[in-house]
């Protein structure tokens, strides 16, 4: 419980940063992954030497693919916060235990009861009850909806894999491996001119101060990978994604704090009706959850 937490308020603050930077900073989503990617080895040094080691060719395998999928998912992710309202997305969050589920029952067998199945029942209308958005009068889904399912599978391939993964490794292997492997995928973007052209722009025009506060966010961010991935090695990624919902609440308050002092940075529908949509979807997400941990 308090890795789950403490992972998820992590990226609750990183969730709200990163929505700032892609509204108003940095508009190239490549050019913000690549600098979290590079930024995150920075934490590297903080694992202890005796976990830092050449797995075997196997497990370096499962490594590579779990990084892959890692990277992949992210890349939807932002661009969906480019589009839609930080709220919504982490709403949508609250798939990854449903596709965790079926994950885990294809890939390696896992059983899924009566009450997981009424799980996901909550879970997948909640998140597409939080996809619908009011525009003049007329109820439409978010555009973000289909990238964030895709990530959200993504990111539940990925935690199967991790799952895997710790049965034969420590969790601060998988974390140093992962996070060098990530930077080096996401290297692949700087491939393409007008990605380099906006990297060096960014650098040219960003004070120290920015990079700075970047830094400290990325760290924090990184504690909620670290964390995580502890957790994924002591229980199954279903449950261990079941309490997306905390991180939804803590978003929203942040969001809501952002929004009222800085309304440039961050913009959210806080009239009635949209209100009422999220308070519904998130009710249907806290019934799932429930059903999941109980």
């Amino acid at each position: 419980m308090v890795l789950v937490l403490g992972s998820h308020l992590s990226w609750a603050i990183e969730n709200v940063y990163t929505k700032v930077m892609v509204g108003s900073k940095i508009k190239n989503q490549y050019v913000f992954l690549v600098l979290i990617m590079a930024l995150s080895v920075v934490v590297l040094p903080f694992v202890s030497v005796k976990y830092i080691y050449m797995p075997t060719v196997s497990i370096f395998a499962w490594l590579v693919l779990a990084s892959i999928l890692y990277t992949a998912g992210s890349l939807p992710y932002i661009k969906a916060m480019k589009m839609e309202e930080v709220t919504r997305i982490n709403i949508l969050w609250n798939t990854i235990p449903v596709f965790n589920l079926i994950l885990g029952w294809v890939l390696i067998g896992d059983k899924i009861s009566l009450t997981e199945f009424l799980a996901m029942f909550f879970l997948i209308n909640g998140a597409i009850l939080a996809s619908l958005k009011r525009e003049q009068s007329v109820f439409k889904f978010s555009k973000a909806f289909y990238l964030m399912i895709l990530s959200c599978i993504l990111y539940s391939a990925y935690a199967v894999v991790v799952r895997f993964i710790s049965r034969e490794i420590s969790f601060p292997t998988i974390f140093f491996w992962t996070t060098i492997l990530n930077a080096i995928f996401i290297l692949v973007c700087l491939f393409n001119k007008n990605n380099r052209r906006d990297l060096v722009e960014v650098f040219k025009t960003e004070s120290s101060g920015f990079f700075l506060l970047f830094l400290v966010v990325i760290a924090i961010s990184n504690l909620g990978t670290f964390l995580n991935q502890w957790a994924l090695s002591l229980k199954a990624g279903a449950l261990v994604y079941s309490f997306e919902g905390v991180q939804v609440l803590i978003v929203f308050f942040l969001a809501l704090g952002v929004a009222k002092l800085s309304p440039g940075f961050i913009a959210e529908s806080f009239d009635r009706k949209n209100l009422l949509i999220k308070f519904l979807s998130f009710l249907l997400v806290a019934i799932g959850i429930v059903l999941l941990v109980v």
